[in-house]
């Protein structure tokens, strides 16, 4: 055991704050190291250590053993209860009873007593500032042999006090106020665990999200540059991609002597009958060929098609051997780019 504070209690039924408490503190090898005596509101403050364990006043509490089958931990409890019922003066319900683990003799080691005494006790306890580990019935706190088994533990501290405790004890953790601290706890824990790993998680995908940006950017200077190798520096590509494209279409780019994209948009306006109907394309010296499939309906109106054209500063021709072959192409630069 580690190091460890044991305080002696007087009787539940007379625990106040301003009950005096005598107190061991032992090491880890079951050395004396400090004792004495202090009120309990005087107690968390004047130990090293707020984790206690409180030994009860004889007569807090009844031990026996009694017998019991072989059962899962899940049923133990309830056949201890059925066999403390017997043999317990009050109604199980008015009482707070545990158990040590079941020995190869079959026999339990059982502790019982007032539940609304020792719960009070307990709370009292607590609302002083100790972490009650254990609540020890007094018979189990002192050594078998003890010449004194019905006299308290006091100062100085003697060999009654060295006895080794038991791995359990009547402060269930499922009853009293420690067992409600520990729930709050554990639940504070894992939220804040998930809480962890929520935050881990996030800021991966963050990062991962900025990777994905950044190689979405590197794709898109990469496309501008081959698209535009005259622009200088690329700053923000889609803004820049849409000014050129524009220039394109308006047909102002100096630097684009045959202007196919504009020449394009241009067909793809006028030819808006051929939609889906597109089998091949051919651009040469200034003229653009597309070859149609069959099942396109051309305008009724073949005049107005020519005027739309000649109003867009494009030549249009259907031609003259192959039934369903267009050629597209500028007019001489005295009406190129008269547009409205």
């Amino acid at each position: 055991m580690k190091h460890h504070v044991r305080i002696a209690l007087p009787p539940l039924s007379e625990l106040t704050a301003d009950s005096l408490m005598v107190f061991a503190i032992f090491d880890r090898r079951q050395r004396l190291v400090r004792s004495g005596e202090l009120k309990l509101d005087q107690l968390a403050a004047g130990l090293p250590l707020p984790s206690v364990y409180a030994i009860l006043h004889p007569g807090d509490a009844v031990t026996v053993e009694v017998d019991v089958p072989p059962l899962p931990d899940s049923r133990m409890q309830a056949a201890v209860e059925s066999r403390v019922e017997p043999l317990a003066l009050s109604d199980l319900s008015t009482l707070c009873i545990a158990h040590g683990a079941r020995r190869n003799d079959g026999k339990v080691q059982v502790a019982w007593a007032s539940r609304r005494l020792l719960l009070d006790g307990w709370q009292r306890l607590v609302d002083a500032g100790l972490d009650v580990r254990a609540l020890i019935p007094f018979e189990l706190a002192i050594p078998p042999d003890d010449a004194q088994p019905h006299t308290p533990l006091s100062l100085p501290v003697d060999e009654r006090w060295h006895a080794m405790l038991p791995k359990w004890s009547l402060a269930r953790a499922d009853l009293g106020p420690r067992g409600e601290a520990r729930h709050w706890r554990n639940a504070i824990g894992w939220l804040a665990a998930a809480a962890l790993v929520w935050t881990v998680g996030l800021q991966l995908y963050a990062a991962q999200l900025r990777q994905e940006v950044r190689s979405l950017q590197d794709h898109m200077e990469s496309k501008v540059r081959s698209a535009f190798p005259s622009i200088p520096a690329v700053l923000n590509p889609l803004q820049q991609a849409r000014t050129q494209v524009e220039g394109l279409r308006q047909g102002n780019d100096v630097r684009s002597t045959d202007r196919f994209l504009p020449l394009a948009l241009e067909a793809a306006r006028l030819l808006a009958f051929a939609s889906g109907h597109v089998t091949g394309l051919q651009y040469e010296h200034g003229q653009l060929s597309i070859r149609l499939a069959e099942g396109y309906r051309p305008p009724a109106d073949a005049a107005a098609l020519q005027q739309a054209a000649a109003t867009a500063g494009v030549r249009l021709e259907k031609d003259t051997d192959q039934a369903h072959v267009w050629h597209v192409s500028w007019m001489d630069s005295s009406t190129q780019g008269k547009r409205p």
